[in-house]
């Protein structure tokens, strides 16, 4: 990764900092949508530079990280956080600096918490009604995870959902491709 841009969230009275969070990570996910590949990824990665794990905190900005310039100029995010300029300061395409010390991934976490949504998967799977699904899984445990998270639609599916983001900080750089999130579990950012 070459270039970024930081986006600092200006929370108010009357807008609160977990309620931006979740309409500028909506946003970013449609921006990301607009510039897939054939596989559905993106060269745009997202971090997180004032993530914290043990309180579980975001932060207040996010890192939009691209190899080069004219990835995040096509991303035109200004044009997608538009109705959202009085709660956010966008910076201008920056270089990343040369002397990176780590780097991270930042990836999503999928618990197994929701016992109907585990049952529809199970029943459409294996070509079963929900029911028998739901009397399979009784004993199912519930796993929750401890991370921070946002709050996401699914645009098709209309259900709400948790989108839990994990970092594991690495010494070397490792280039690959990000989801329509901006995450990845093996590709890497640069920590600055």
């Amino acid at each position: 990764m070459k270039v970024y841009i930081d986006i600092t969230l200006l929370p108010g009275v009357d807008v609160g900092l977990h309620f931006l969070w979740e309409k500028l990570y909506q946003q970013i996910h449609l921006a990301l949508v607009e510039v897939k590949d054939v596989n559905g990824t993106t060269p745009i990665a997202v971090a997180f530079p004032e993530y914290n794990s043990d309180n579980l905190n975001l932060g207040k900005k996010l890192r939009l990280l691209a190899e080069s310039q004219t990835q995040l100029e096509m991303l035109d995010i200004q044009k997608w956080l538009a109705r959202l300029s009085d709660y956010l300061h966008i910076t201008k395409v920056r270089e990343v600096p040369e002397n990176v010390l780590a780097y991270a991934c930042f990836k999503r976490m999928q618990g197994k918490s929701n016992i109907e949504r585990l049952a529809r998967r199970k029943s459409r799977r294996e070509g079963i009604d929900e029911a028998e699904a739901l009397q399979k899984l009784a004993s199912f445990k519930e796993e929750r995870i401890n991370a921070p998270f946002i709050k996401i639609q699914s645009l098709s599916s209309g259900h709400r959902f948790r989108l839990f983001i994990v970092r594991d900080t690495i010494e070397k750089a490792v280039v690959g491709r990000f989801s329509l999130y901006g995450l990845s579990s093996k590709a890497t950012v640069p920590l600055f």
